[in-house]
């Protein structure tokens, strides 16, 4: 199964709404079941805590990557997620991963 970035207003507003929040200290997870057949992931990267675009998109294209590759093993058909960078600073994308990570374990767990 391919995670795809959400394209719907809809989706991302009800699992703000609707869903549960993992928080990590440098990023968290928001996800929610949709039971569809598909699983999609949104990205944010605040402005107040990253005030230059260039950073931010820096942050947003490792974030891709990141989950491209590693493809959220065990994750249920239908949930879909968004994931909330919280640190203030640039991150290497070795520290990124190993954030993601550890919130991503409580993640599967649930």
């Amino acid at each position: 199964m391919k995670i795809r970035p959400i394209k719907d207003k809809k989706k991302i507003d009800i699992i703000f709404e609707k869903g549960t929040l993992l928080r990590g200290d440098k990023i968290s997870i928001k996800f929610y079941n949709f039971n569809d057949n598909s699983a999609s992931y949104g990205l944010a990267v605040p402005k107040k805590n990253i005030p230059m675009a260039s950073k931010r998109n820096l942050i947003k294209r490792r974030l891709r990557a990141i989950i491209s590759k590693s493809s959220f093993p065990k994750l249920s058909v239908g949930v879909s997620f968004f994931i909330l960078y919280n640190s203030k600073m640039v991150l290497s994308s070795s520290q990124i991963e190993s954030a993601l990570k550890e919130t991503r374990s409580a993640f599967i767990n649930l």
